[in-house]
């Protein structure tokens, strides 16, 4: 017999084998016996945190989540970096109230005093510690948007409550709403335009582009007091100022709205 013969012969054999074997039907035991090994592993995988934190926070209210965000920043650079900013008024008020002879030039010194170190809490604020933090950052469950949003408003927080004791410490029995509103609204309307600088061209022009502002001011200051920020309560022309520069704020604000919502419609 020749050697194609013999492997066709093998070959039927085999084929004729594997054709006839039939796989023995598994008893009852053997069934229970799989179902309780597939639950067992199921119950011995590892879980999927980062799946059951987002469905944890989907469960949360809007209040939750609200407070979550604001304790999120407010942790994510302790309470030692927040209250620098309170440390540093007092400071300036304190040294404003004892080097200045009346209240005017006593409550200028201190809005364009408060002004600048409100750029410097800006800049402290936004600036990128490392590129672990810038990670977590991306990472969050919240938009960066909203991140730089509600440190922004830790700060202006902080500034309000800094600004009404300290007022009645500058400008003693003098001090009314309209006093104080004079002198926190350029505070505002610079914090404002600092945030709003850092979400459009990044923290560092962004710093640059308000100080660029606050030097102008600076400026205009010396050359009329028509165009200044810093205009007294008794000013003619504070009213409208004050409203220009609420107004003017408004339209910032919007602007990073309307930034974000482009940019989740592209995406």
């Amino acid at each position: 017999m020749s050697e194609d013969q013999e492997l066709s012969r093998l070959e039927k054999q085999w084929k004729n084998r594997f054709e006839r074997y039939t796989s023995p039907e598994p008893t009852t035991e053997q069934t229970f016996r799989l179902l309780a090994r597939i639950k067992e592993t199921e119950e011995t995988k590892p879980a999927d945190l980062r799946a059951e934190l987002e469905a944890a926070q989907s469960a949360q209210s809007d209040a939750s989540k609200l407070a979550g965000l604001f304790l999120a920043q407010w942790n994510f650079y302790g309470l030692r970096s927040w209250l620098l900013t309170g440390i540093v008024m007092l400071l300036l008020s304190v040294m404003i109230n004892a080097g200045t002879g009346n209240e005017m030039s006593g409550l200028l010194a201190w809005m364009k005093g408060g002004s600048l170190v409100m750029i410097a809490v800006m800049g402290y604020a936004f600036r990128s510690r490392n590129k672990g933090n810038d990670i977590v950052e991306v990472l969050s469950y919240y938009s960066l948007t909203h991140q730089m949003f509600a440190r922004f408003i830790i700060v202006m927080a902080l500034q309000v409550a800094i600004t009404l004791p300290l007022s009645f410490l500058i400008l003693g029995g003098e001090s009314s709403f309209s006093y104080v509103l004079g002198s926190f609204m350029p505070i505002f309307f610079f914090g404002t335009i600092g945030f709003t600088c850092a979400m459009w061209l990044g923290h560092r022009a962004g710093v640059m582009v308000t100080l660029f502002v606050w030097l102008s001011q600076m400026l205009l200051d010396r050359g009329g007091k028509t165009l200044s920020m810093f205009q007294l309560p008794w000013n003619e022309h504070v009213i409208g100022m004050t409203v220009g520069m609420a107004g003017l704020a408004g339209l910032l604000l919007c602007s990073v709205l309307l930034k974000n919502n482009l940019k989740r419609d592209l995406q």
